[in-house]
């Protein structure tokens, strides 16, 4: 199946080559576009990130969790090259955090998280990051925020062919093509990749005895591949869109370094997400419709725990827009939303099936100097209509005609229990209540141009979560762990960011830096162990800082990442910790550009000083790696 879907995604460029044309009597003018006077999409009060395309080209041959670990504040708990990796915002956990395609949520019903290591960065236009209340206005249930992937045209007439291929260490090697073409109302847009990677990187062993012992991963090979198809066709009224996206890995999973070196730890993921799009605009009201149809599997074998697990969902999204203009400077909004879940799994008692409908509705008025967000949704699940959830924003612009913002939000977002929380046999729980939290918010972006070749941007945000019935898996009576409601954690910090760049004749620069401190105390539980109450939660660094420096001359360019993390206690009552560690990475690489091609070589080195440490305990990270990628992309 693998192969026959990545054989349709190639071939169905491979005719739109006859779009092209030539001849001597053809007149060419400049180009017109006709757009519509929208308003600005981000709701005003709220903290909203875009990763920059030039980071996103210099990670194309990486997954999402290493480009989003080194360039943002998001921690990512990772077990190394191959193995899983998840997000976690301002002290929450990785179901607390939606990750959306294009607006539509794609984390497991079954786990209610995402797995990074799975996403290529290449596939990927764009990455937009909402935090804390932000993210209400696309899902529900992202209560320390939302990571959304964007997949997008650019209408244009011309053909465009890259390639991207790299080979490094411990078995490494990746292919990325893409094939985008077209003209101002068509598009077609195919992407294909494969990675692969033996993983047998060397590690210092500290646990084996009295003293430590070099020695060589094994049972950690990986290999993935995938393609997202997409096709937009718009006019003068509306625009249409079709995607499909699919991917498998295959995974041997290493051990841990308290067990045995090889368990026969094995796992196979595979995905297939559909999704049709249909914009319309009719006078000044704005309509959208989305339909999405998700499955995914996960088998996972352990041959020393006698284990075979077999998991599949299929998830079915329909969700309908408005946006219409009330006044000149005010905007409504109203968002139908219905998700229906099927799970088949030899985890549960029998398939499980699950639906929620959700209508958030909003009003967003800009005016000047001054902008408000109000936002309520309300939730129907199993036939219940919950507590509804809100949210309100305000911004101010401190000076005329300049980029000087004071915001400020609160929100109550809430998150429905994940199907292996209520359905796991044994232990899980079909009585939890839902997951809520309280979010407030407070935050100054500024951003201006110091002098010709200088550009500066800066932005720092305070935050506090107070949330609620925190669900967690703990040891029950008898000899499994079982789900419940027994958490309430308290997340205090502050984030800040800070870039300049520069450019003048063939020099260019660019300087960023960020800093996040978190303090995710827990509250209190409901089953009388008081150990972790005021203690810092599991695996949430207090400190977090990243940097990078870009520098270019003429088709010359290097780029030096520095990503620090704090320690990380792995015991309830903080008695046990993991050591901060500081990695530096750096790139160098040149580019050459004959008319309509260009051609670009880059050497990268990851852990330059060959730092041992572990994100997880347990499970080392590999020390200095080297890694070569090429470039070659032609336009017509």
């Amino acid at each position: 199946m693998r192969n026959t879907l990545l054989y349709i995604a190639i071939f169905l460029s491979l005719p739109l080559h006859g779009q092209m044309s030539i001849g001597t009597d053809t007149i060419k003018i400049n180009e017109v576009v006709i757009s519509r006077n929208k308003y600005n999409s981000d709701p005003a009060g709220y903290k909203k990130t875009t990763i920059d395309s030039s980071i996103l080209v210099n990670y194309s041959n990486s997954n999402l969790s290493d480009m989003l670990s080194e360039n943002t504040d998001i921690f990512i708990k990772s077990y190394g090259m191959g193995g899983t990796a998840t997000p976690a915002f301002r002290g929450t956990d990785a179901s607390q955090t939606l990750i959306d395609w294009n607006g539509i949520n794609i984390n497991s019903p079954m786990l209610g998280q995402s797995d990074l290591s799975l996403i290529p960065v290449g596939l990927i236009d764009d990455v937009q990051i909402r935090f804390g209340g932000a993210s209400m206005s696309l899902n529900e249930g992202g209560i320390g925020g939302t990571i959304n992937l964007v997949t997008k045209p650019l209408w244009k007439k011309e053909t465009l062919i890259s390639i991207n291929a790299g080979t490094g260490s411990f078995g490494q090697y990746s292919g990325l093509m893409k094939v985008k073409t077209g003209n101002y109302k068509f598009q077609t847009v195919t992407k294909g990749y494969f990675q692969n990677s033996e993983n047998n990187f060397r590690y210092l062993n500290t646990e084996i005895g009295s003293e430590p012992v070099w020695q060589t991963r094994t049972n950690s090979q990986v290999r993935q591949q995938g393609f997202i198809q997409e096709l937009y066709l718009r006019n003068s009224n509306n625009i249409a869109s079709a995607r499909i996206w699919y991917e498998s890995a295959d995974r041997n999973l290493p051990a841990s370094l308290l067990t045995q070196p090889n368990t026969g730890e094995k796992q196979f993921d595979e995905s297939l997400r559909t999704m049709l799009n249909y914009d319309a605009f009719k006078g000044s009201t704005d309509f959208s419709f989305t339909g999405a149809w998700m499955m995914s599997r996960l088998n996972y074998f352990n041959r020393l725990a006698s284990i075979d697990s077999r998991n599949l969902s299929e998830t079915l999204t329909l969700k309908a827009g408005l946006e219409n203009p009330i006044g000149e400077y005010a905007k409504l909004k109203i968002v139908l939303d219905e998700q229906s879940s099927v799970i088949k799994s030899n985890n549960y008692a029998h398939n499980t099936t699950r639906n929620t409908a959700t209508m958030t509705a909003s009003i967003e008025r800009n005016r000047n100097r001054f902008g408000t967000t109000i936002l309520l949704r309300e939730i129907l699940d199993k036939n219940n209509l919950l507590i509804p959830d809100f949210s309100a924003g305000v911004q101010f612009r401190l000076i005329d005609n300049k980029t000087y913002y004071l915001k400020a939000n609160i929100s109550r977002n809430s998150k429905i229990p994940t199907m292996n929380d209520m359905f796991w046999v044994p232990g899980g729980n079909p009585d939890l209540k839902n997951e809520y939290a309280l979010i407030y918010e407070i935050s100054y972006e500024m951003s201006q141009k110091i002098s010709e070749p200088f550009n500066l941007k800066y932005d720092l945000s305070v935050f506090r979560y107070n949330i609620k019935d925190m669900i967690e898996w703990h040891p029950g009576e008898y000899s499994y762990w079982t789900a419940d409601n027994i958490q309430s954690v308290n997340s205090t910090g502050a984030e800040s960011s800070v870039s300049l760049d520069y450019m003048r004749n063939k020099i260019n620069a660019s300087l960023k830096a960020g800093y996040s401190y978190t303090r995710a105390i827990e509250g209190g539980s409901n089953i009388g162990n008081d150990i972790s109450v005021g203690k810092q939660l599991m695996y949430v660094p207090e400190n977090k800082a990243n940097a990078s420096f870009r520098v270019g001359y003429n088709n010359i360019y290097s780029l030096w990442v520095a990503n620090f993390v704090g320690k990380r206690y792995i015991t309830v009552d903080n008695s046990k910790y993991l050591p901060g560690y500081f990695i530096n990475n750096v790139s160098t690489g040149i580019k050459f550009t004959l008319k309509s091609s260009s051609f670009d070589m880059n050497f990268n080195i990851d852990n330059l000083f060959n730092i041992n440490y572990q994100s997880i305990a347990y499970y080392p990270l590999p020390g200095r790696t080297y890694f070569v990628k090429i470039l070659f992309q032609i336009v017509k």
